[in-house]
């Protein structure tokens, strides 16, 4: 124990003095220490508090252990030595054996106990690398049962079983789970599963593109039953649309699943939203905002009172956007509440809460119940209706500061939208502070991506004159991507600061013909540099230009000078 604590010790005053956490945070995840137990590392690691690539560099330092990032390449025979549920337990993964010693990467286990315990075992010596927590634990489930090959096998050997049972007497339980576990392990944030007259259809959403994945038969209609038992709805009612959700977990973590049925002339047809907990959510630079930029962004979350609003299509990042604007706010004094549908990640000191239309909880009844807890933050996952618009803009100018999401695509459609919603112009222009509209762009492979020489003549109208000689590049596919070209989604985006100018023209009636007049470099960055820029950098291509924006009239290229 008292080794333990001095090491705590220890780490606390690195972590402090490299200024990777605040001292109330510190205090507040000893203090959940002190009644949960664990390592106190995984817990601020847990909280959200640290990345855990970072907080493993620190370990390793403080506990005298060699860093190291990833596994390397792996023996199958040194792996034999252990079972994956003794790694796993021990969150720990064999790399070599030489001379009498293994040399173990671990994560958050305490290495002098594991080197005992191996000692024991095996009589032979540990030598213990320190690697980042959640690298292990993917690397222990890749290396043992989360080999692609592997997974898919699973699944298409419960697909085929399940096919060929012509009685219908064999559960779907099994098919549904390795589903869900492929799904997770192809990166996919939704599946869909939409009948035809010969089939059913699935596809997985990743990087928020839509991939066919397999045709199966008509047998395998029974996984659509053995969803809905599991999300709570009633299976004796496929006459109309349901929506459910349910948790699924596996070894390389916990997932919500979010359902929804609608009925076609084939029968139901079903999506599946996979929303991963516990994933840390790192700050605005992290997510892939400018660094020039993220000031500008901190300073809206930072205000003592007003609106901030988040807008653009459904997927766009909003959400998550907002957690990492609040995030390093969770421990700073401020009291925070949130009301979502439903609550996607864990924010450390907030007070979070989830809709339930069924009890009549829902946005607009949370913000009044909000107010009697005197919040000096206010996170609402969504402005919908005129109920919710006119008591979030209440509550603003009550002296909070009311962070939400709104479904408009560009910045300067939001007035009216809340307009339409029936808050005066006048209000909106005294309580709104700023506005971020943002889209996805699938990113290139780093792997496999290639230089794109294009002719000005062959870019798009808005584009041409903007990228004279530049260097582009272009996807091409390779095993890293899946053959797509692209790994990963990166943020194009537009903001709206609020000065006395926007102000007066909001008041105005907010006519999108007279917004270049108050439009500037200081109040306003547009969306097309921001993806003229990515162009540059080589982490999109010209091909996501057409599948991000259509036509490009919503960027309003003519708005502002280029910044």
């Amino acid at each position: 124990m008292a080794d333990s604590t001095a090491l705590d010790t220890a780490l606390g005053h690195a972590l402090l003095a490299r200024q990777l956490i605040t001292r109330l945070q510190l205090d507040y995840a000893k203090r959940k220490h002190d009644v949960i137990g664990g390592s106190l590392a995984g817990l601020l690691v847990r909280q959200g508090l640290i990345d855990d690539r970072a907080m493993s560099q620190v370990l390793a330092e403080v506990r005298g252990l060699p860093w190291q990032g990833d596994s390397g390449a792996l023996n199958a025979d040194v792996l034999a030595l252990f079972r994956r549920e003794a790694c796993s337990a021990m969150s720990m993964l064999p790399l070599a054996v030489a001379d009498g010693v293994v040399t173990l990467w671990i994560g958050e286990t305490d290495p002098e106990q594991l080197v005992d315990w191996v000692q024991r075992r095996l009589g032979l010596r540990g030598r213990c690398l320190q690697g980042p927590f959640g690298a292990v634990g993917q690397a222990i489930e890749q290396a043992y049962a989360g080999r692609r090959d592997d997974v898919r096998a699973l699944f298409e050997r419960e697909r085929r079983r399940i096919e060929q049972d012509e009685d219908g007497s064999l559960g779907t339980e099994a098919l549904m789970q390795s589903l869900i576990g492929l799904a997770a392990l192809e990166r996919a944030t939704d599946i869909h599963i939409a009948p035809d007259a010969d089939a059913l259809l699935l596809s997985f959403r990743v990087d928020g593109i839509l991939l066919p994945v397999v045709a199966m038969s008509r047998r395998a209609a029974r996984l659509v039953a053995a969803i809905k038992v599991a999300a709570g709805m009633d299976i004796s009612d496929n006459l109309r649309p349901q929506d459910g959700r349910f948790t699924h977990t596996h070894a390389g973590g916990t997932i919500d699943v979010r359902v929804s049925t609608i009925v076609t002339p084939f029968g139901e047809s079903v999506a599946l939203r996979l929303l991963h907990k516990g994933h840390f959510i790192g700050g605005l630079e992290d997510l892939g905002f400018y660094p020039e930029h993220v000031p500008r962004l901190n300073a809206l979350f930072q205000q003592p009172y007003g609106i901030v609003l988040l807008t653009g299509p459904t997927g766009s990042g909003k959400t998550t956007t907002l957690y990492a604007g609040l995030r390093p706010l969770g421990l700073t004094g401020r009291s925070i509440l949130s009301v979502e549908d439903p609550v996607e990640y864990d924010l450390p000191g907030a007070c979070q809460t989830q809709v339930n239309r069924k009890a009549g909880y829902s946005f607009d009844t949370a913000i009044r119940h909000f107010l009697r807890h005197d919040p000096d933050i206010m996170l609402v996952g969504e402005i919908r209706d005129s109920e919710t618009a006119e008591a979030a803009i209440r509550a603003s100018e009550t002296g909070h500061l009311v962070l939400s999401t709104l479904h408009v695509n560009n910045v300067l459609s939001v007035p009216r939208r809340l307009a339409s919603l029936g808050v005066p112009l006048q209000s909106v222009a005294d309580t709104l502070t700023g506005i971020v509209t943002q889209r996805l762009v699938r990113k290139l492979c780093d792997c496999c991506r290639q230089p794109d020489p294009v002719a000005d003549a062959d870019l798009p109208a808005a584009l041409r004159g903007r990228l004279d000689g530049a260097r582009l590049y272009r996807p091409v596919g390779c095993a890293e991507c899946d053959d797509t070209g692209y790994r990963g989604r990166l943020p194009v985006y537009e903001m709206l600061l609020l000065d006395l100018r926007v102000a007066d023209w909001i008041a105005a009636g907010a006519h999108r013909g007279s917004a270049a007049s108050v439009l500037n470099k200081d109040n306003h960055v547009r969306m097309l540099d921001v993806f003229i820029r990515r162009l540059l950098d080589g982490t999109t291509s010209l091909a996501e230009f057409g599948r991000a924006f259509g036509v490009f009239d919503d960027l309003m290229p003519g708005a502002a000078a280029p910044q």
